[in-house]
This record gives structure tokens, C-alpha cells and sequence, in this order.
């Protein structure tokens, strides 16, 4: 017979071997979650093959509840043992959750580029690529190298923030999430609104309290942005949860390419590489000072049981395991600057898609 344990404090070796000394052939590790845990004698990923000499397997819990139950009932009627039958994880390449999460990815940053170079229509040609292609952008802002240092500093200080205090700050993060989900919604839902149905623009709105003026077209859109944030906090542990997630994010991922314009091609460099370090520090580097990865740890949720909601994720269709494929936010709104700069350029240098620098750019991005 197999033991089957619900997942506690102490390690899985220690469960291995308690069970094999009580004469078990194997045991059935049952996690907390509908995630599949993971660990090793430290807490990590593997057991040690000198600890135990007996099959060790994780379940998710609504499956490892079902036979723990199963087995009670068994037990308690005098009935059959339950039986469970194991067969090899293998990892496939044509992964359909991990296709249908690229391409999601490359579409948002395609349609984000476009939809930040909506002002373009009639502007002249501009010069050579490199230079600075436009001065002034009315409701715009400009970002400059100043600006990238700031960002910089502002969120390693967010990380480190959040890396102490997640506890009391997760539930602010999911409800700046929602609110700012919501509002997103709201202001590309208005600007298509007015686009469709151009009478709207001159219908007045009016004011609220910590919003300021709308317009009737946003008040209009703002009442969907505010039943699907709403959703969204009421579902987001659920597997119901995440198209909500995405579509909030989507509008997040537009709204931040159509408000911040990156003029000059050495400020998109700058930005990219910046980043690039940047990551590298709070991935890699940060458990050198904080004995854990300041970066993971705050993704995760800081051991709240939440999840930081700033990234996209598909459930692992036809996965035992389940869980989720993800790709954060700012691997899609970091490309999509520079997507953003080449699509400004060719506009107003009057190339078509096929002779400009866009395509190609693109392409490498979904290839990557």
C-alpha cells in the first residue's frame, strides 16, 4: 500500500522516509493548492537517492482530497482500497497554452504600437531613422533619459517595498489592479466610442470625486470597465479568473504605449539595456543581500497565498499538472517601445509595412 499525506511543514524526504519505515511502497504528497508542489530535502526540486527507496508523487488538492476521502470511506465500510495508477510526465514541444500565450503576447504588442501611433494621420515625413521624430505631443508624455534612471530607482525601491511589507501591501496592489483595470477600459473604451460614434464628443460629462472630469463617451465605457474589474477581484483565485486578467491587462498594455512616446532611438537603447540590468540584478544577484531572490519572491506573492496580478497567464490546457503559462507585463511593454518607435517611424518616413523597420522587428520579437 501507498501513504497518502497532505503537505505540511517538514520536508518531502522526511515524508519518504517515515513512510517507507512504516512499510509503505510509495506515498502520494498531496499540495494545498491546485498547484502541484515541488521540493527537495532543502525544500527546493529532488529527493536524494540514498534518502528513500520509494516512488514519491504530488497531487493537486481537489484530486489528492477526492482519494484521501475515497480511501476513508473505503476503510470505514469495510470496502475496496481505492487504486491509483502512475504513468511518466512528459513535457511536449507543441504545447498549445505556450503558442496561444506568444502569440497573445506578440498581438498586444503589435496592436500597441499601433494604436500609440493613432495620432500620426497627416503628419509630414521625418528624417533618417535615429533622430528625434516628433517635439510635442498634446496629452502625451515624452520619455527621456532622466526619466528611465527614475523609473529605475523608483521600482527597485517598489521591489524592495514589497519584498518586506507583501503582506500589507498585496491587497493594495490587487485593488490599484482592479481600479486601474477598470479605468483603462474606460478611456480606450471612450476614445472608440467617440471614434464610432463621432455626435459623442460633444455631449457633455462631468466630474468624480478622485477621477475628475469624464467624458460621456468614457462614462459609457466606464460602466463594463467597472463590472469586469469587479469580476476580476471576485474571481481571480478561480479558473474563472484569468481572461479577465488579460483582457484588464491588454488595456493596461495600450494605454501605457499610447501615453508614453520614446522619441530617439538611443533612448529606446538606453531603456532596453537599462532593463535588461535591471532584471538581471533583482533575478540573480539580490540573494546575494536578501538570501532569496527579491524578484521571484515578490511575483509570487510573497508567501501571501496571492499573486502579483501584473502579467498575463493561460491555463496549461491538457496539463496534469495544470497551473498556468505566464509572461509578465514588462516583457511585452518593454519590446513594444521600440515597436512602438520603428511603427512612428516608418509612418511618417511614408514606408510601407513590407520596406520599414516594423515588420522585421516584429517578427524577431515573436520568433524570441
Amino acid at each position: 500500500l501507498a501513504a497518502v499525506v497532505r503537505l505540511g511543514n517538514c520536508s518531502l524526504v522526511q515524508k519518504a522516509r517515515m513512510a517507507q519505515q512504516a512499510g509503505a511502497i510509495g506515498i502520494i504528497i498531496v499540495s494545498n493548492n491546485q498547484t502541484v508542489q515541488i521540493q527537495d530535502a532543502d525544500g527546493g526540486g529532488g529527493i536524494p537517492p540514498a534518502a528513500a527507496s520509494i516512488f514519491v508523487v504530488g497531487v493537486d488538492h481537489s484530486a489528492g482530497e477526492r482519494f484521501l476521502k475515497a480511501g476513508i470511506e473505503a476503510r470505514e465500510s469495510g470496502g475496496q482500497t481505492p487504486t491509483l495508477s502512475l504513468v511518466p510526465y512528459e513535457v511536449s514541444l507543441l504545447n498549445f497554452s505556450e503558442y496561444l500565450l506568444i502569440s497573445l503576447a506578440a498581438g498586444l504588442v503589435a496592436l500597441s504600437a499601433c494604436f500609440s501611433t493613432l495620432d500620426l494621420f497627416g503628419v509630414k515625413a521625418c528624417e533618417p531613422l535615429g533622430m528625434e521624430i516628433e517635439d510635442e505631443f498634446e496629452g502625451h508624455m515624452k520619455v527621456d533619459k532622466w526619466q528611465i534612471v527614475g523609473f529605475a530607482l523608483a521600482a527597485s525601491a517598489s521591489l524592495v517595498l514589497l519584498f518586506f511589507f507583501m503582506k500589507y501591501m498585496i491587497y493594495f496592489i490587487i485593488f490599484a489592479f482592479a481600479t486601474g483595470g477598470a479605468t483603462w477600459i474606460a478611456q480606450l473604451g471612450g476614445m472608440g466610442l467617440e471614434y464610432c460614434f463621432p455626435s459623442l464628443k460633444n455631449k457633455p460629462g462631468m466630474s468624480i470625486p478622485c477621477l475628475g472630469p469624464l467624458a460621456h463617451a468614457e462614462l459609457l465605457a466606464g460602466i463594463p470597465g467597472l463590472i469586469v474589474g469587479t469580476c476580476w477581484v471576485i474571481l481571480r483565485n478561480t479558473p474563472y479568473g484569468w481572461p479577465l486578467q488579460d483582457f484588464m491587462g491588454a488595456g493596461f498594455l495600450c494605454f501605457i504605449q499610447h501615453s508614453y512616446k520614446v522619441l530617439k532611438m538611443k533612448t529606446v537603447a538606453m531603456l532596453l539595456v537599462a532593463m535588461f540590468f535591471f532584471d538581471i540584478f533583482w533575478v540573480f544577484i539580490s540573494p546575494v543581500f536578501f538570501h532569496e531572490s527579491v524578484m521571484v519572491r515578490v511575483a509570487q506573492g510573497g508567501g501571501t497565498g496571492e499573486s502579483v496580478p501584473m502579467l498575463l497567464r493561460i491555463p496549461n490546457f491538457g496539463d496534469p499538472f495544470g497551473g498556468y503559462r505566464m509572461i509578465g507585463f514588462g516583457d511585452i511593454a518593454l519590446p513594444g517601445f521600440l515597436l512602438s518607435y520603428l511603427r512612428r517611424y516608418d509612418l511618417m518616413s511614408e514606408k510601407s509595412m513590407w520596406q520599414g523597420y516594423f515588420l522585421p522587428a516584429f517578427i524577431g520579437y515573436f520568433v524570441g
